[in-house]
């Protein structure tokens, strides 16, 4: 089958691949940008890629964000005046084309590629932008619709698709009630990118990579409570929400960090602390789970029901109630590193065993026949 898996990316990320990484990407072609990007190892639903095309399935992956990239495949297709059309001017600087008022130009470029590749399968990982009238849009040209979804709930209509998928069990339910298909796939580990990480040994006790903001006000809670007590080594943007003292936390605050420089700090970390979003109510989904514990570091989350879905506690990595039990069994796993390291080493064997693409394309697959 023809997979034309489309998603986006966060603009750090661009700004870091393009002008550090490789500053002389964007004047190279498609398949080489997609292939840069890849190697960048920033995950996006393009994490499918390398498993389906495995199994003998030809597969495109199209940042929808990405202006170079989607520019360089317009002008390769002979679209250029259109891709004129779609914009005001290039701004090649900051990777951004400003839309006129009526069309938005990702949209508009993926429709493109959407006819021009005719998928047997359309995977979109951006619900936000990609939804039924998207979908109404690029009729007759794709076969099936698949979404993939486990952030806030989009409130746009998507019930063209023939099915959703989720690594959050509340949302499939959420889907089902709005009488849409949905399915529980949950995340996994790209073990492509364990060749690139440079070994050198742990450099950071503890640390948290991610963000605190006015929507994060339980994590934001939860690491004011814990960096009162033990020193925290975090990378990340950090917009506190009103009313939570920061005052004297002990943060050693550093940059955001994406793709493979993210995958290096949690690798050099001895101790990752994670706490899901609220939309994750009680269960365990995010993608730090199998970061963490797929570059060998250990991973201490906030504790959910199904948590033994994925790990065996105490075993794979170590779970808390609360910022006053996180900071218990950090100070016990600091004085026993032999524990410490046998927990990391267990957990990087589970992921590595059960947690990558390998171990998810097959539901996929069973889903989309």
């Amino acid at each position: 089958m023809r997979f034309l898996i489309v998603d986006t990316v966060y603009p750090g990320f661009l700004s870091w691949l393009y002008n550090e990484r490789s500053p002389g990407l964007a004047a190279k072609s498609f398949a080489e940008q997609v292939e840069g990007q890849d190697q960048g190892f920033f995950h996006t639903a393009g994490a499918w890629r390398p498993a389906l095309e495995a199994l003998g399935h030809e597969v495109m992956v199209v940042s929808a964000n990405n202006a170079p990239q989607q520019l360089r495949w317009m002008v390769e297709n002979d679209l250029l005046d259109k891709a004129k059309m779609l914009s005001d001017g290039l701004v090649f600087g900051t990777y951004i084309l400003r839309q006129n008022q009526e069309v938005n130009w990702q949209i508009a470029i993926v429709r493109e590629q959407v006819k021009k590749f005719r998928p047997h399968v359309l995977l979109c990982a951006n619900l936000y932008m990609f939804d039924d009238a998207f979908l109404t849009s690029v009729e007759g040209s794709y076969g099936k619709a698949i979404g993939q979804h486990a952030a806030v709930m989009p409130r746009n209509s998507l019930k063209k698709f023939d099915a959703i998928i989720s690594s959050l069990p509340n949302q499939v339910e959420m889907f089902r009630d709005q009488g849409i298909r949905a399915e529980m796939i949950g995340l996994a580990f790209d073990e492509r990118l364990l060749p690139h990480l440079a070994q050198g040994g742990p450099q950071h006790e503890v640390a948290f990579v991610g963000s605190v903001s006015p929507s994060h006000r339980g994590r934001a809670s939860f690491l004011r409570d814990v960096a009162r007590e033990i020193p925290l080594d975090f990378w990340g943007e950090m917009q506190w929400p009103e009313g939570i003292e920061t005052a004297g936390l002990r943060i050693r605050a550093n940059p955001s960090v994406y793709g493979l420089p993210m995958y290096q700090i949690l690798h050099d970390s001895q101790i990752v602390l994670n706490f899901h979003l609220d939309a994750a109510g009680d269960y365990a989904n995010n993608l730090r789970l199998f970061e963490v514990t797929g570059v060998g570091a250990l991973l201490m989350t906030d504790d959910k029901k199904n948590i033994d879905d994925y790990f065996e506690p105490d075993r794979d990595c170590v779970v808390f109630k609360n910022a006053e039990d996180c900071v218990k069994k950090l100070i016990a796993l600091k004085e026993n590193p032999e524990k410490r390291r046998a927990i990391a080493a267990a957990g990087q064997e589970r992921t590595l065993k059960d947690h990558s693409y390998r171990n998810r394309v097959g539901p996929l697959l069973g889903l989309i026949s």
